[in-house]
């Protein structure tokens, strides 16, 4: 295992560090304390060792990062997702939150925690992984959020190909928490096969997801995935009928919080090189670049447009909180939220 701290910017006297993972199979990781912004993900090639795909998009340059109103590949917090009329009840006390998707509210508001700068608590190196751990104090009514929430995310990856997310946080009130991880993933990589989401394999390990109004808000109902084009409980290939007809943007609700059953899977029917998803949240959203725009000038020149990425976020339901028949994102003054991911990198599909 090999890892490698550098500072490469800093904003108003707090400094921006790089840190980069490599594991003894040559899978390597890099990332910023700026959002948690992941900016590499590099998969060996299974046939040629010496060689690898970067198959995570972003952007070329910490400037370029700092310059984004996107998500790309950062931590999504306070509470990710959509919240509808960008308003919440807890106990009776109604809280009003910015509508930066007017009239709705979208992952943690106007400045969310993939704007915030992380500040590395410690650096743990063994012979099996690396982890890092960074924290961050949201304070009591930022974006209008109740409660001063303590946030720490470890980042860890180990000599099994698996890169481990793991998002805690504290509060000394009662709010709501819902961290996710939002990467842009291509698995057909930056180089000959570059092209965009067609012939990539998916597979989702859920048969409902939340049914959803005009902007993206749940109605409440969950609706059965079967017969329809939502169904990816068998593989699954991407291709132009499939995007034309809008792609997916959808929370699909998952049976499975035990972490030992992959809940979903993408890879590259070209290269072969994908990932495999673990999560104890009760569901994941499924996004298929449907509102990137062409403009992108992405890490190596390469152009960024429509339907040129996916993500895959796991995570509470979506405006959970204005429906109180889906899991609670209420997290309770001093109880402790803990949400995991754990994606399998693999070159072998």
């Amino acid at each position: 295992m090999k890892v490698k701290q550098e500072k490469i910017h800093s904003i108003n006297g707090s400094d921006i560090h790089s840190i980069t993972m490599i594991n003894d199979n040559n899978f390597k990781i890099t990332f910023y304390t700026y959002g948690g912004y992941i900016h590499e993900v590099h998969i060996p090639l299974l046939d040629q060792e010496d060689k690898s795909e970067d198959v995570l998009l972003g952007y070329g340059s910490i400037d370029k990062v700092l310059e984004s109103h996107g998500y790309f590949n950062s931590i999504v917090g306070r509470v990710a997702n959509r919240i509808g009329s960008s308003r919440f009840n807890i106990d009776d006390k109604e809280y009003q939150l910015y509508p930066n998707v007017t009239p709705n509210h979208l992952h943690g508001g106007k400045v969310g925690f993939n704007k915030k700068i992380w500040k590395i608590e410690n650096i743990q190196e063994t012979r099996h992984s690396v982890r890092c751990t960074m924290k961050y104090l949201s304070q009591d009514m930022e974006e209008n959020y109740p409660g001063n929430l303590d946030c720490t995310v470890t980042y860890e990856l180990n000599n099994d190909n698996e890169f481990l997310m793991d998002f805690h946080a504290i509060s000394d009130q009662d709010t709501i928490v819902n961290m996710t991880n939002h990467n842009y993933w291509n698995f057909h990589g930056h180089g000959d096969n570059y092209q965009n989401n067609e012939d990539h394999i998916v597979n989702i390990n859920s048969n409902s997801i939340c049914e959803t109004d005009e902007q993206s808000i749940p109605t409440g109902k969950l609706l059965e995935v079967e017969g329809t084009k939502f169904d990816l409980q068998k593989d699954f290939l991407i291709n132009k009928d499939f995007l034309n007809s809008g792609g997916i943007d959808h929370n699909y609700a998952l049976d499975d919080q035990s972490m030992k059953e992959a809940v979903a899977r993408i890879y590259s029917k070209k290269t072969g090189l994908g990932v495999e998803y673990f999560t104890n949240q009760q569901g994941i959203q499924f996004y298929t670049g449907n509102m990137m725009l062409d403009k992108y000038v992405g890490k190596y020149d390469k152009p960024y447009g429509f339907q040129y990425g996916m993500c895959l976020e796991p995570q509470h339901y979506p405006d959970a909180i204005n429906h109180s028949h889906f899991p609670s994102p209420i997290l309770r003054k001093n109880k402790n939220y803990l949400s995991k991911i754990k994606i399998k990198l693999r070159n072998d599909f």
